[in-house]
């Protein structure tokens, strides 16, 4: 009979309890090739001392690169914005055509400052595939006045997919493949949202794609989804 010693089931024990981990780390999410990030800067008033922001870090979206341009396929897109300590009560989201139509504008509570903010574009709003959009996400706070504080803004296009991609993603129903098969195509909005969506659960994976773009600073932030306007 052959014998086993027990320094060797003791190992076995090791191995195959750090194998699921190790598999986990492999299928880690990454967006590839995106640029090196410098760190965030303010950019309006309301982000110097004595203005609207409390702290250094100001109004930040999450996007993969500096300019905030992002792809996705979706008509009714989701966006992701750090909201910093600060005076407002409520932030504008403004979403509007290549000729500066606005299709969408929303005043959005904030019940928790520090924190990442899902903000989910109205249901009348369709993009439409081929076009770009403008986007602007403002701190508000004078009721008065509208982007006298921290302010960001970005671009973003609605593409479509070619058949065999449509065909991989219809062939896997695993919420991070289908995640990787977009990043993999640069489209990252609905790479996020995907990965958003099990955030809970599986926070490395949302932790390891902030930190794949150059958010790393904000991979331990609250994650705080809006209801569907």
């Amino acid at each position: 009979m052959l014998k086993i010693h027990k320094k060797s089931l003791i190992g076995l024990s090791l191995l195959i309890s750090i194998i699921p981990s190790l598999i986990f780390s492999v299928k880690a999410i990454e967006f590839p090739d995106a640029p090196e990030r410098e760190p965030p800067q303010s950019t309006a008033a309301g982000g110097r001392r004595g203005g609207c922001v409390r702290g250094n870090m100001p109004i930040t979206p999450l996007t993969p690169n500096q300019d905030n341009s992002v792809k996705t396929v979706s008509p009714q897109p989701q966006f992701f914005v750090y909201i910093p300590p600060s005076k407002a009560k409520f932030f504008q989201f403004i979403l509007k055509d290549e000729t500066g139509n606005e299709i969408d504008n929303q005043e959005i509570p904030i019940t928790e400052s520090d924190a990442i903010m899902s903000i989910n574009v109205s249901e009348k709003t369709n993009l439409e595939v081929g076009k770009k959009y403008l986007w602007e996400i403002s701190l508000i706070c004078n009721p008065m006045v509208v982007n006298n504080s921290s302010y960001t803004k970005g671009s973003i296009e609605r593409v479509t997919l070619d058949e065999n991609i449509k065909k991989e993603l219809l062939a896997n129903k695993d919420i991070l493949k289908q995640a990787q098969i977009y990043a993999n195509n640069n489209i990252w909005q609905d790479t996020i949202s995907l990965v958003g969506s099990i955030q809970e659960s599986q926070p490395q994976e949302w932790q390891q794609l902030l930190t794949s773009v150059g958010l790393e600073n904000l991979k331990e932030k609250k994650l705080i989804s809006e209801d569907s306007p």
